[in-house]
């Protein structure tokens, strides 16, 4: 459920993998890489949430050669992070953001498979803080759920294929989350691009401890974020 935890874990694997990289002898082809690809100080983050949807990863049956490397650097400069694989040549790159004053951070990672002397977009995944949906300043105080409100959620129903709540009636009536998060995933040209919004809430107080709410949207094809998931821990009756 905790999207953000298995981000901080990868991120803090970066050093052991860049640890592990310095202790085997690295080949002249993958130093020039390093060099092209890799600014390990560079957290500008120039990409938007739609530019990462809009992305094209490799497709032969639509005869889709996927986005360049060279067009991504062109565009959006060095990545934070770089790994070569000796298996198979591909490579990845990790764009990471600024981290905010809550420890939060948008991610992209991208893999490129070797194509000649050219490399292609295979694989995309990302977590975007996305300033289209905000969440609850700090000085703010949260919406206090009760059991009620979870049970009044409409969520997406699959057998009839009733849709789920947009997530503007639910910042409408249960106001903005103290988190955040638009997420992306494209593994392969044989599934489907998946984008997502997650809204996290923490409703506790000196009466009810750790409650919180968890929502998942889906982005339809209107663009709109629907509610497909709710996962709570509400003790709350009434406020």
């Amino acid at each position: 459920m905790c999207y953000l935890c298995g981000v901080k874990s990868a991120y803090e694997s970066l050093g052991q993998n860049s640890n592990t990289s310095s202790l085997r002898q690295k080949s002249s082809e993958e130093i020039q890489l390093e060099d092209k690809v890799l600014d390990k100080g560079n957290y500008s983050f120039s990409w938007t949430t739609d530019e990462i949807i809009n992305l094209q990863i490799k497709d032969t049956a639509a005869g889709q050669t996927g986005a360049s490397l060279d067009e991504v650097l062109e565009k959006h400069g060095k990545a934070t992070s770089f790994f070569y694989s000796e298996i198979d040549d591909n490579i990845e790159l990790t764009y990471f953001s600024e981290a905010k004053q809550d420890h939060h951070r948008s991610n992209l990672s991208l893999t490129f498979e070797k194509n000649g002397s050219n490399y292609h977009l295979i694989r995309k995944s990302a977590h975007i803080i996305d300033e289209l949906y905000p969440s609850l300043p700090k000085e703010d105080s949260p919406h206090l759920w009760t059991k009620d409100e979870i049970s009044s959620l409409q969520v997406r129903d699959e057998s009839t294929g009733k849709p789920g709540m947009s997530y503007e009636e639910i910042i409408q009536l249960f106001g903005l989350p103290q988190e955040s998060e638009v997420f992306i995933s494209h593994l392969d040209s044989e599934s489907s691009q998946y984008i997502g919004l997650d809204l996290r809430y923490v409703t506790s107080d000196e009466v009810y401890k750790n409650e919180w709410v968890h929502l998942t949207l889906h982005r339809e094809e209107d663009g709109i974020y629907r509610l497909t998931i709710a996962d709570s821990h509400i003790e709350r009756t009434e406020r």
